[in-house]
């Protein structure tokens, strides 16, 4: 059982786990290949980190975001950063 704390790490919620990464996947929505990347620290789109956070908040019965959940790589969306610096330079 997952101690209740203020923060986790996801190796910590995957060590906890009592349901399958199958299981963990269909209650997500994620297939198993993204679940073990991001479980392995592979860059991971925002809307799966939240989807993946999302079932582990119903597993352990608790609130998990990236907020309170540690050692999780978001990746960077370069469009985004891109579009942030046409702006600034045009701010300037």
């Amino acid at each position: 059982m997952l101690e209740e704390k203020d923060t986790y790490t996801v190796a910590e919620l995957y060590e906890e786990l009592d349901i399958t990464l199958v299981e963990l996947g269909q209650l997500s929505g994620l297939n198993e290949v993204t679940i073990a990347r991001i479980r392995d620290g592979k860059p991971t789109r925002r809307v799966s980190v939240n989807k993946l956070l999302t079932a582990f908040s119903q597993v352990y019965d608790r609130p998990l975001s990236l907020r309170n959940v540690t050692g999780i790589n978001v990746q960077v969306n370069k469009r985004m950063e891109k579009k942030a610096k046409k702006s600034d330079k045009t701010a300037a």
